[in-house]
């Protein structure tokens, strides 16, 4: 069976890993993709890591099922690439490749141009690295924290691992762009979209920003922010622990593993509060006795939050992967098949097959199935060859209006998805009660005072509606059960069988309505051995490997956390909105169960390649590269002040080194070997010219010279940035109980459609009259006969 965008063509015009993983992510899901590639080959074919000189396992990762078409840069190549344009539906580029040529793209056609800074603004030509653009997104200012800044904290900010703001980007942009074929499809019209790679990482860190727009709170690296809990070594290992709650602990103390817990100072929870610091130390002594399994064998049976830093073996001998065939086979002309990772959603009707990565040149142009037209036969009407909409959307509109979401989401993850959603104009009704109330209305770090005065709630429900229903009442889901036949998508985040429980499976939900696309997300997917572990963002982070490839060299494995929630969102919106253009080409709704464990293994891959391939592997460096220097973040004048700097080439090089008086180091140290070599000495000279200077001002005059270079913003330095403020980033909403709050827009901008957040994050209950009324027709004296139920 083919994929949900089987019909669809893709074009791939680009350098960077962002544009390739875009393109892979539609591919995937059954485009056809076009990479379109030089005589002497793509430079990613050569990319760490490389199992053989000639040939990248990464190459071979980020460009499965696409084909390879050559083009050389010349008159002739122009006029190919130009024939292959008219032929698309989408084109992905990141303006460093063929630009030339792709000046007279045809009006049909849904352009994303991904770029580091956007595509316009005071930064939108400086140059890049993701070093660069990651330490601009804000979340490198708070990395590390917990033992990596305990234990060294004078060494500077450091980013991710895996270089994953790329493939942040990528999910970002693919987003966009499925967002844009919905839209062509409905009004011929396509879509030029200005991804910024900056913007891709400042979504993920919003209710940080957030904190300091609202409540002026500046955020830094921390010793220790879980109290007692957080990261922990065990004997062979790092497991991450969210806390303890008294229920936990009586839980352990009356199991034989919690006889080291055996003392007086612990039995009662007065006792343990009264005792918190030799409680940790007895906590940290009971996780160093014992390996890294049992502790989260132990405490996951008593009901607490904890998982393991796992590596790269582990991963891949993960019986819970096994168990969803998420390591998949793909053909190899030399050995067969290898193993690479798949994507972290199954659907229902039409599961994902992966195919193996192109030989150079192993297509010409596009597959003969339908009769080639020229951009003359484009007109507004939807495209015929991927088949008419199976149904005319409620009330016409653009882009996803008329799309109705029945949103179950809690927390973080499940609501930043269904926030892009009604940023591009779907009905998102969010289903809830104060019976058990969104942990995001209670502020997630602080109390506001009330459901409805929470800025974090409030930056992750914009434009939503909220209906108040007991779910716990017969009632309230006879209720629920009528707006079914209504809406396009059902949406969760909840751990599997919650929504069973209530009734609401995917296969009830479809029973009542084929057309519905319902969507579920949990921490390892709704089945196998760990279904049921708990979904924190800083435990499946870790869980998929990424914590372990974050960190110094010599350090400890790394928290992520909040951020990983919105990396799971982005990559759950791409299933809704693909198996949405699934549904418009065959009336047929079906189920999508992702798992954020996976989605992390998808979007940092480079660990368990390296270990699939039995690659030497490094798994931290900091803000090193394993080819380029130097490559590092650096002290400036103040504070926690810092700068990022990353040399590519010798061009940069040469800049570099004219630009903080040392002409002298030019030769001296010419190739990235001999830099990386003497790095001691190089950092030394960098930073004693960084430390008389602010970041903005080193920032600005290496940008100026041509080399890559960004401060390592925090939040508050990101909120007044005059890049971010030129390009409308932050906006206000007004909020009938809380003012006017400063939120972050939609992470990408169209051109022939505003994001807007035209509506505050709910009220709780604000619209049941407009549930109850407009859309199930009830009459008031129904609804207030059934008083009890909408609470």
């Amino acid at each position: 069976m083919n994929g949900p965008l089987d019909g669809w063509r893709a074009l791939e015009v680009a350098d960077s890993v962002s544009a390739s993983f875009c393109a892979k992510i539609l591919s995937d899901l059954g485009a056809e993709v076009l990479k379109i590639e030089p005589p002497g080959g793509h430079g990613s074919r050569r990319s760490f890591p490389r199992h053989r000189a000639e040939e990248s396992c990464h190459f071979l990762y980020l460009n499965t099922g696409k084909e390879s078409v050559v083009v050389p840069d010349d008159a002739d190549g122009d006029a190919a690439l130009r024939r292959l344009l008219d032929e698309t539906d989408v084109l992905i580029t990141d303006g460093s490749s063929r630009s030339h040529a792709l000046n007279d793209v045809p009006p049909h056609v849904v352009w994303a141009s991904i770029r580091p800074f956007g595509a316009w603004g005071p930064y939108a030509g400086y140059q890049s690295t993701h070093l660069i653009v990651f330490h601009a997104g804000t979340e490198g200012s708070i990395l590390p924290s917990g033992p990596g800044f305990a234990t060294f904290p004078e060494r500077p900010p450091i980013q991710l691992g895996s270089d994953i703001a790329d493939y942040d980007t990528g999910w970002n942009a693919a987003v966009a762009v499925l967002a844009g074929c919905h839209d062509r499809q409905r009004s011929g019209i396509g879509q030029r979209i200005d991804v910024s790679a900056q913007e891709s990482e400042l979504t993920l860190n919003r209710t940080r920003l957030s904190r300091f727009n609202n409540d002026g709170i500046v955020l830094h690296r921390e010793a220790n922010r879980y109290g007692i809990a957080g990261t922990l070594r065990c004997r062979d290992g790092w497991v991450q622990l969210a806390g303890l709650r008294d229920d936990h602990w009586d839980a352990l103390l009356a199991r034989p593993q919690g006889r080291d817990f055996a003392d007086g100072r612990f039995a009662t929870s007065q006792a343990r509060h009264e005792h918190q610091e030799a409680l940790g130390e007895a906590l940290a002594s009971w996780c160093a006795s014992r390996s890294k399994n049992e502790v989260v064998e132990v405490l996951a049976g008593v009901g607490a939050a904890v998982g393991s830093y796992a590596t790269p073996a582990e991963i891949i001998s993960s019986a819970q992967l096994a168990h969803r065939a998420f390591f998949r086979q793909v053909p190899h002309r030399e050995r067969g098949t290898i193993t690479l990772p798949g994507v972290p959603y199954r659907f229902s009707r039409t599961p994902v097959v992966l195919r193996a990565a192109p030989d150079l040149g192993s297509a010409t142009g596009f597959r003969p199935t339908r009769t080639p037209r020229s951009r003359s036969a484009f007109s507004s009407a939807p495209r015929s060859g991927l088949g008419e909409p199976a149904a005319v959307p409620r009330d016409g509109g653009r882009m996803l209006e008329g799309i109705r979401v029945l949103d179950f989401t809690w927390a973080a993850a499940g609501p930043y998805a269904t926030l892009l959603l009604g940023f591009l104009g779907a009905e998102v009704i969010k289903v809830e009660s104060s019976r058990r109330l969104d942990p995001a209305r209670r502020g997630f770090l602080a109390d506001y005072g009330g459901p409805n005065r929470s800025p974090n709630f409030n930056e992750l429900n914009l434009n939503k509606r909220s209906f108040q229903v007991d779910l716990s009442r017969p009632e309230g889901r006879e209720v629920v059960a009528k707006l079914v036949p209504l809406v396009d998508v059902v949406v969760d985040n909840f751990r599997p069988g919650v929504m069973a429980r209530l009734g609401f499976d995917a296969q009830t939900l479809l029973a009542m309505n084929p057309r519905l696309v319902v969507a579920s997300s949990s921490a390892y997917g709704s089945t196998g051995p760990q279904a049921t572990g708990a979904g924190l963002a800083s435990i499946f982070s870790a869980a998929g490997g990424l914590g372990h490839q974050t960190g110094y060299a010599d350090g400890p494995p790394t928290e992520v956390g909040e951020s990983t929630d919105y990396r799971s969102a982005n990559a759950l919106t791409v299933a809704i909105l693909a198996a949405l253009l699934d549904r418009m080409r065959t009336g047929q709704g079906q189920a999508i169960d992702l798992s954020s464990t996976e989605v992390i293994v998808a979007s940092a891959p480079d660990a368990v390649l390296a270990e699939l391939f039995d690659i030497a592997w490094t798994p931290r460096l900091g803000n090193r590269h394993r080819e380029l220097a130097p490559h590092d973040v650096y002290p400036c004048s103040g504070e926690d002040q810092w700068v990022a700097l990353a040399v590519r080439h010798e061009d940069d090089w040469r800049a570099l080194c004219a630009v903080i008086g040392r002409a002298d180091w030019e030769t001296r140290y010419r190739s990235a070997r001999e830099r990386m070599g003497s790095i001691g000495v190089i950092d030394q000279g960098i930073a004693a010219w960084t430390r008389q200077r602010s970041p903005s001002e080193a920032f600005l005059d290496l940008q100026g010279a041509g080399v890559p270079a960004a401060p390592v913003l925090t939040n508050a330095q990101a909120a007044l940035d005059p890049h971010l403020a030129a390009r409308g980033t932050f906006v206000k909403v007004v909020h009938p109980e809380i003012g006017t709050q400063t939120v972050m827009r939609a992470p990408w901008l169209f051109s022939d459609w505003k994001c807007l957040a035209h509506r505050h994050g709910p009220l709780l209950g604000q619209d049941n009259d407009y549930v109850l009324g407009e859309l199930l027709g009830m009459d008031p004296s129904q609804w207030r006969s059934l008083a009890g139920v909408f609470r």
